[in-house]
Order: structure tokens, then sequence, then C-alpha cells
């Protein structure tokens, strides 16, 4: 992808990236964009202003996914709008089943080089995430992440902090009534792997959330020779572990209270 401006008649590069988090726009003047070549695998995908700026979201992709996202001539393209960018074929079935439909929906098609902007942009999904494992040892990376709030249990608890201990898989969930106990319950917990398994705790990952972040968490760290992972912003999967953990839980709980005749 590339990030490019308009110098006179020119376009300068400011940036190349393999990949990005999130969607890489592009903004420049739409004339000299044409002009530079680079729709050949791009689209103008919205106008920005009245000044002829223009947000261009460069997609690579493969023909077979570029043809479901083209553009439908005709009286068919209202109605495909109108039923929330319905897919092209369901739309020509529709016909049969909707009265007030143009008969010409089912003969329409598709127009070569152009591309459905909302189509792209909603059916748009992050790459999935590159797995790996890094431990080789007990205790060597325990990760952690906190859950909630939830609604109040008996106890008064809305939260809850998790912690598995990657080599073994061994997960422990505590309560919490808040988020500030999180560094006193995560120092008990830490100590629960290092006795079974006779080791120290290396590592520990979480995210950047500010109950991680504390004096208290710090000290802790430094006392013990831990070394904090915390992921990249909006990037979980670098803590996916932790979250899977979270999920299956969550997803018992639904189950027990649905079973039970309550509210999940």
């Amino acid at each position: 992808m590339l990030l490019l401006r308009r110098e006179g008649a020119h376009e300068a590069r400011l940036l190349s990236v393999r990949a990005v988090d999130r969607a890489c726009y592009i903004i420049s003047d739409g004339s000299a964009v044409v002009k530079s070549g680079v729709l050949q695998n791009s689209s103008v995908v919205d106008k920005v202003n009245d000044e002829e700026q223009y947000a261009l979201k460069v997609c690579f992709v493969k023909a077979a996914a570029g043809a479901a996202a083209t553009r439908i001539a005709g009286e068919a393209a209202l109605w495909h709008r109108r039923f929330n960018y319905l897919g092209f074929q369901n739309l020509k079935r529709a016909v049969k089943m909707v009265d007030g439909m143009p008969s010409a929906v089912p003969d329409a098609e598709r127009v070569p080089g152009t591309i459905c902007g909302p189509c792209v942009d909603g059916t748009m999904v992050q790459a999935p995430h590159q797995r790996f494992t890094t431990t080789t040892s007990l205790c060597e990376l325990v990760h952690t992440d906190v859950c909630g709030p939830l609604p109040m249990s008996l106890e008064g608890s809305v939260y809850f902090i998790t912690t598995l201990e990657e080599k073994s898989g061994f997960i422990m969930a505590t309560p919490m009534k808040t988020k500030g106990m999180a560094p006193d319950v995560l120092k008990a917990r830490i100590k629960k792997p290092e006795t079974l398994n006779g080791t120290t705790v290396k590592r520990v990952r979480h995210d950047g959330a500010k109950e991680y972040l504390t004096t208290n968490f710090k000290t802790c760290y430094e006392d013990k020779g831990i070394t904090p992972e915390p992921t990249a912003p909006y990037k979980s999967q670098q803590n996916g572990k932790a979250k899977r953990v979270n999920r299956t839980l969550m997803e018992r709980v639904r189950a027990a209270l649905h079973d039970a005749g309550a509210a999940a």
C-alpha cells in the first residue's frame, strides 16, 4: 500500500508499507491519481470534500473476489442498494419473490473495471494473525486478561481476571469487584504455578489496559525479575490465548444461565 500526495502534476510517495492494522486511505487529487496509473489496483471509494480530494483504498484482491464486488449496471444497482447490498445472484432470485421489482433486474450485468465501494468496505476483514509458539519451559510465559463488567454476582463481583501458563495450559480465573484489585490478584495467582512447577515466572503478557500499568505492577515485576509484555494497541491477537480463555468461560456461563432460565 502507498500513501500519495499531489505535488504539482506529479505524485510523491510518502510511505510504503507491507501491511497496516487498519484500512489504508490515500488522500490525493482525483484527476492526478487517475493519470498516475495507480488505479489499476485500486478504486475511488468516496469523495472527502469539495476540494477535489478523494479517499482511495488500495486493495489487491484475487480475480474471483474482485468480481464479487464489481458494480452492477442499470436499474439493478438501485435495487442492490435498497436490499442493503444483497449479492447479485440473490438479487436475481428476489425478483420472483418481491412485487414491484423491474423484470430487467435479472438481465443486468456487471460493469467491468469498476468496484462497488460499500461492498468492498463492508466485507473487508483483517488478515489472520500468524500463530507461533514462544515457550520452551514451564513458567516461561503467563497470559492474563481482565473480562467485564458483567452482571453483579451474589458476592458483588462484576469482573474476573484469568491467568494461563502457556506451556502446561494451567488456567485460573478469579472474580473481582473492581479492576483496581487486579495487581494484588495477579501477584497471588502468579505464585500458584511457581509453587507447582518449582520455578519462577519469567514473562507476563497482557494488553495495555491501565490496570496493568500501575506503579504497583511495575514494582512487583522489578522485584521478581518478570518481564512484562504489553500487546500493541488494537492487536488482541498477540494475547489471543487469554482472549480464548475468557471466551470459553463466558460460553459456559451463558449456557448455564440459559439452562437455568436466567437472562445471560
